[in-house]
């Protein structure tokens, strides 16, 4: 399994985090990798953070 990079973080006041998976679940199958292998979210202490694959990261960064 490859290492997690953190793609987002917002206050959970200002956001959906059910949105921001969604989001990056479809960047992930542009990329043709498996959203549920590529993309996670966490909520904790008030902050959504959307983490991406180490692979999913280098490609959206043009790596």
């Amino acid at each position: 399994m490859s290492a997690w990079r953190v793609a987002e973080s917002h206050p959970l006041k200002d956001v959906d985090p059910a949105e921001l998976r969604y989001k990056w679940e479809e960047v992930a199958i542009d990329m043709a990798l498996i959203p549920a292998n590529n993309v996670r979210v966490y909520i904790e202490d008030g902050i959504v953070r959307i983490e991406v694959s180490t692979e999913l990261y280098n490609c959206m960064a043009g790596i």
